[in-house]
């Protein structure tokens, strides 16, 4: 337990539990704890899709985010250039190389920062936050009784009249008859051991000029496309999607995306991606940006992430499993879910 409010540690029940203390978990249960609601996060404590994101965000997204931190204090947030390039690698084909569109401004979350910040907000906002992973499937319960959460073996089970399920590619885990638009792929990027010197970068032109804190970012993600043919596929395929972003001390280079046919049971994934080959694609489509970019020391790192065919997420009552909720799926979340957990804690609490 993590500095416990006073209604936790008195042992009385939960109003809702949301499984999952990343991203999509963190906010909506400070939104929760905001309409009233007594909250508990079970966060498993792994690597999250938090920590690959660039975090690049625009427009009323940028909005969203001053709002929680003017809430909630210092969630990552900060101002920066964004450049866009329209390059990207599928399989062998690389398409395009013209320089990037001039800056626009918006903001960078810091996936770090937010890790770091995010226990700290939910302590002050009362909401209590468990360290443990819950055991899948879950078993409906009866007609008013209170959804059980296994923890382990050794560990009481943790009951709650609603339950949101929060935790990205775990989800089907724990609720198997989730529609089938929400899927599993993988997901890799390159944290550089070192802070990239782009003054030789001869693919950004002159009319990029990157500064610390600067963003360069796909016109639009090829992801994207991959993902909404996720229904037709016969075989996994991947896409890289160029791109460079600080991320704490350090720089994010380049993501890859590897996307399976059919349904994955999450973090229970048979088939994951060799990582050494998915680390030769991305470096590979890294070079088609800039050679000497995808040459610098790294350390790959790939996890399995949820995404929804058609990028609408899947959010709201999960059908036939009252009081069971769905906060996953998201596309962009970093941009989506400030936007939508406002709504969400508001048809959790009223339910």
């Amino acid at each position: 337990m993590s500095r416990s409010p006073c209604w936790f540690r008195a042992l009385e029940l939960p109003d809702v539990v949301v499984v999952g203390g990343g991203l999509a978990g963190g906010l909506l249960a400070l939104a929760l704890a905001e309409a009233g609601q007594r909250v508990v996060v079970v966060d498993a404590d792994k690597a999250a899709a938090t920590g690959l994101s660039y975090g690049g965000v625009v427009g009323d997204a940028v909005a969203g985010w001053q709002r929680l931190q003017q809430s909630h204090g210092d969630l990552g947030l900060s101002s920066c250039r964004i450049y866009r390039h329209r390059i990207h690698c599928h399989g062998i084909h690389r398409h395009g190389n013209p320089p990037p569109e001039p800056a626009t401004g918006g903001g960078r979350v810091d996936g770090p920062v937010f890790r770091s910040r995010l226990p700290q907000a939910l302590a002050a906002a009362g909401v209590g936050l468990l360290r443990g992973e819950v055991r899948g499937p879950l078993s409906a319960p009866g007609p008013g009784a209170p959804w059980r959460l296994c923890l382990g073996v050794d560990a009481p089970p943790l009951a709650a009249r609603k339950v949101v399920l929060a935790a990205g590619a775990h989800c089907r885990t724990l609720w198997p008859a989730l529609p089938d638009r929400l899927r599993s792929s993988w997901a890799g990027v390159l944290q550089l051991e070192q802070e990239p010197s782009l003054a030789s970068a001869n693919s950004l032109g002159k009319t990029a000029q990157l500064g610390r804190g600067d963003l360069l970012i796909p016109q639009r993600f090829a992801r994207l496309d991959l993902e909404a043919r996720a229904a037709e596929l016969t075989e996994a395929e991947w896409v890289v999607d160029p791109g460079l972003a600080p991320w704490g001390s350090r720089s994010l280079l380049g993501q890859i995306s590897w996307v399976p046919p059919g349904l994955a049971a999450g973090v229970e994934l048979a088939d994951s991606p060799d990582p050494a080959v998915m680390e030769n694609h991305l470096r590979a489509g890294v070079a088609a940006l800039d050679p000497a970019l995808a040459q610098l020391p790294g350390n790959f790192q790939q996890l399995p992430v949820a995404f929804c065919i058609g990028s609408e997420p899947l959010v709201g009552p999960v059908a036939d499993a009252p009081g069971l909720w769905a906060f996953s799926g998201f596309s962009g979340a970093f941009s989506q879910v400030p936007l939508l957990v406002g709504q969400m804690a508001m048809a959790v609490a009223s339910w």
